[in-house]
């Protein structure tokens, strides 16, 4: 007896573990009809910056409904002819974000945003923070300005300021450009038009240098006051003013003429006081209660 009630109790087991078995294959086997999909367009290979998108660049990968984020496209033909503003790798959806606006042309005016311009600084390896400035790098801009006396000012004119190209490179992990020099000298900044009027007039009258931020840093900061040497402890000495020299002037003389005479004046006689005369010449003698007065001429 009791080896039949073990005999059912295995029973029981094994018919439930098949059922559950059955159960589960049954959900990870069903069709895909069965679940909510949307087919969307992804990069059919890694697509570099500028790209202009054909048909053969783009694929439909299955999303679930739930999964699929804002900006999506569902036809590839919705893509041809579109250039990419964010570099992209293969099977990575493709967003409206990441690509230029259409009609917006080819080339590097496809990667101006709306109310930005484009305008190109030239740069050495000083001011070009030494080659480390790539395409997509944040900078800051420096002007400094040398005066007639000899002091010098720095500013910051921009802050926050887009890097989109360096010489003729667009995009930081492609080749550099073969018609680029070996260091290029030339940066294009992403800026309004406020700020290009800054920068041409900045290149006029002084020197300009980038100064390379971090790119999670987007703090702006009020514009200050600009350095001086003073500011620095150097405190430029003063200059000694040379003397204007003396001009004789010169009388014109005639030839033959006899040379000028100059009139010596005799100084002013003194006039002498009568009351002090008188006191100078008078002589009195006293004798006893008689007084004699004795004139000297």
């Amino acid at each position: 007896m009791q080896r039949h009630r073990i005999l059912i109790i295995f029973g029981v087991a094994w018919i439930s573990a098949l059922v559950l078995s059955w159960w589960v294959f049954t959900r990870s086997s069903a069709p895909q009809s069965r679940r909510d999909l949307v087919y969307v367009a992804a990069a059919a290979r890694d697509l570099p910056l500028g790209r202009r998108l054909q048909a053969e660049d783009v694929k439909l990968v299955a999303l679930e409904r739930k999964d699929v984020p804002k900006e999506v496209f569902l036809k590839p033909a919705d893509l041809v002819d579109r250039f990419v503003a964010v570099p992209m790798a293969a099977s990575e959806t493709i967003l409206g974000r990441k690509l230029s606006a259409k009609g917006s042309g080819e080339g590097l005016s496809a990667l101006i945003e709306p109310g930005f311009r484009a305008i190109s600084v030239q740069v050495n390896e000083v001011s070009g923070v030494s080659g480390f400035i790539q395409p997509g790098s944040r900078v800051d801009v420096l002007f400094t300005r040398v005066f007639q006396n000899g002091d010098a000012a720095t500013t910051t004119i921009l802050q926050n300021v887009k890097v989109i190209a360096f010489g003729r490179k667009v995009d930081a992990g492609a080749a550099a450009d073969p018609r680029d020099n070996a260091k290029p000298t030339v940066a294009t900044l992403l800026v309004t038009g406020e700020q290009a009027e800054k920068l041409v007039l900045g290149g006029q009258r002084g020197r300009i240098q980038l100064v390379l931020r971090n790119s999670l840093d987007e703090e702006v900061k009020d514009l200050q006051e600009p350095i001086r040497s003073e500011d620095l402890g150097i405190e430029e000495p003063p200059k000694a003013v040379a003397a204007a020299p003396l001009r004789s002037r010169l009388v014109p003389v005639e030839m033959n003429s006899p040379p000028p005479v100059q009139k010596v004046v005799p100084p002013p006689a003194v006039k002498s006081d009568p009351r002090e005369q008188k006191e100078d010449t008078l002589v009195r003698i006293f004798r006893g209660e008689k007084v004699t007065e004795v004139k000297f001429e």
